[in-house]
């Protein structure tokens, strides 16, 4: 059983560790020179027509421009018009801008995002909820990113993007900023301090970095990745932004397999040349994007691909089976962040890692000692059908600590907090096919073959539907100490049901609209509305929307809402 405790995903990482040993074959450099330029083929001059005067004498050939003729003048060169590309040392190539030298030594890659979202949250009473109760609604930039890549010698790829946007609400819901307010007593003098919270939040404009990475590739089997980047674990959380299926990620990679995406640290990744197998097995800080080592402990996180059918030239050839692996540990001296808030996919935070013990204080949730969890997935293509499905177990001690006294020695009490999500989700081309985003990626270094044909830009339809479910456990002093009366022991269960469609004007814009309806079984407020009235208990420990309205404003809601409504739309422009 997964939960038995004697199971540790170290196993696991082992075994990814020791794939490129088992490859075998040559380790050959992964690009070879580029070819020359194919000849322009010789166009017959249509038949002279008997001038007046006699024509003059041309130049010689060497004072002559060697143009090519214009494709409109030569439909038959049309599609043959990008065969010169190995020989351009700048230009467009098959979804990539790109410069380099003459002697392809140094190559830069220009690319970027805009995400332009709307989002509305529906449900019994939210729209009685006041502000910062994690209810968004309207537009927002969801993403304004810059990136630029490069090549050296071929076998050195490096990659570094700056984040623009100030929608950071989507992933920090209702994140108030806590101001330690004081006063010292003129009699007593005495030091008295309140917490005062802004529920009103206030969007910064700066730019912070997203994915910054070097590469050492000199052959497919093996390559050392140095920086920020996607954690490898599970699938979706290695899909680019631009090109997920749905316009958020599921609550299984989302909330649990892998909540801050991306890490620093180091990794060592290769697949055979075929594309059959890919493995990738790193070390990470832990701490997740954009923050230093907080108590010199780290992490290891590995995934491994098979495609069984690569081989074939059927659509069954990118189908995929992976498996996912992480362990890493907190030291509870040195950690005082809290765990992620759990939220849906429009960030409402449906459960947080905060609450007010009996006495009144601000307990936080922290994460401490062991943390670990394994996922599978599976994605089959088959003709216009996509069919995608992950698994997601995962087991993260915690402790507990009042607000301000989160890194002192004194830890209320010390637990866990454990379960599963999964999700099954179907696409289906209405128009145009996979190839038009292309298969599930791994996140590789950006490599543009300029050898290859162009290929034309396609339009697409996609409709979605997708099914996905949330069971955790959270136990606060199962490991230590005694549970306050107002801990909150028990279970997190969530389901979605979504829909989605998307319209693709080239892979380089999306048009989405996502419908998405949320239930939490059994949701009851935190305190009852009246005596004998519902009441939040260990069975059901997430909330509607509902369940978080003051008493008297809207009782009906507060006591029997137990699902919420969330419509998301973008306009995505990324290259």
């Amino acid at each position: 059983m997964l939960a038995n405790r004697s199971f540790r995903p170290r196993h696991a990482l082992a075994f990814l560790a020791m794939l490129p040993a088992l490859a075998h074959g040559s380790l050959a450099l992964a690009q070879g020179d580029v070819p020359a330029a194919p000849d322009t083929p010789a166009v017959t001059p249509a038949p002279a027509v008997t001038p007046a005067t006699p024509p003059e004498s041309p130049p010689p050939p060497s004072l002559l421009p060697q143009l090519s003729p214009a494709p409109d003048l030569q439909p038959a060169l049309a599609p043959q018009a990008d065969d010169d590309a190995a020989s351009w040392t700048a230009g467009y190539h098959n979804g990539n801008f790109f410069l380099r030298d003459k002697s392809d030594i140094f190559r830069l890659y220009i690319m970027g995002r805009v995400h332009v979202d709307w989002l509305d949250q529906l449900g019994a009473g939210v729209g009685s909820l006041p502000p910062g109760s994690g209810i968004e609604g309207g537009f927002f930039l969801r993403r304004a990113r810059l990136e630029l890549a490069g090549e050296f010698y071929e076998v050195w790829q490096w990659w570094v993007g700056a984040e623009f946007s100030s929608a950071n609400a989507i992933d920090n819901a209702a994140g108030n900023q806590t101001t330690p307010t004081c006063s010292v007593s003129a009699t007593t003098s005495a030091v008295t301090c309140v917490d005062k919270e802004n529920a009103v939040e206030n969007p910064t404009i700066k730019a912070i970095p997203t994915d910054v990475f070097v590469n050492y590739g000199p052959s497919p089997w093996s390559n050392v990745q140095v920086g920020q980047f996607y954690l490898p674990f599970t699938l979706e959380n290695r899909i680019s932004d631009n090109t997920t299926a749905f316009l958020e990620r599921s609550l299984a990679v989302r909330n649990l397999g892998a909540p801050l995406q991306r890490d620093i640290g180091a990794m060592f990744w290769g697949e055979s040349p075929n594309r059959v197998l890919y493995y990738a097995v790193g070390i990470f800080n832990g701490d997740g994007p954009n923050r230093p080592n907080a108590d010199d402990r780290y992490d290891v996180s590995g995934r491994a691909v098979v495609r069984p059918f690569a081989l074939t030239e059927s659509t069954m050839k990118w189908a995929q089976i992976g498996f996912s692996a992480r362990e890493g540990s907190r030291d509870p001296t040195q950690v005082g962040y809290d765990l992620p808030t759990l939220t849906t996919q429009g960030g409402y935070p449906f459960w947080k890692p905060t609450y007010k013990d009996s006495f009144g204080r601000l307990i936080h949730i922290i994460p401490s000692n062991a943390q670990w969890a394994v996922a599978g997935d599976v994605y089959v293509p088959v003709d216009g059908f996509d069919f995608t499905g992950e698994f997601v177990y995962a087991n993260d001690d915690t402790r507990e600590a009042v607000d301000g006294l989160q890194l002192s020695p004194f830890t209320e009490r010390i637990g866990q907090l454990k379960g599963y999500s999964w999700y099954a989700q179907a696409g289906y081309w209405v128009v145009g096919d996979h190839d038009i985003i292309g298969p599930p990626t791994y996140g590789r270094p950006i490599h543009v073959d300029l050898t290859q044909p162009q290929k034309r830009p396609q339009r697409g339809v996609q409709v979605l539907a997708k099914f996905e479910q949330m069971h955790l456990t959270y136990e606060g002093a199962s490991r230590g100490g005694a549970s306050d009366a107002n801990t909150p022991n028990g279970n997190i269960d969530v389901d979605a049901v979504e829909f989605g469609v998307n319209y693709w004007a080239t892979k380089h814009l999306r048009v989405g609209v996502n419908y998405t309806y949320y239930t939490f079984p059994g949701s009851a407020p935190v305190t009852a509305t009246t005596t004998g009235g519902p009441v939040q208990t260990s069975d059901q420990r997430a909330v509607a929307p509902g369940q978080l309205l003051a008493k008297g404003i809207d009782d009906s809601a507060r006591n029997g809402s137990h699902a919420m409504d969330e419509v998301q739309a973008r306009v995505g422009v990324q290259f």
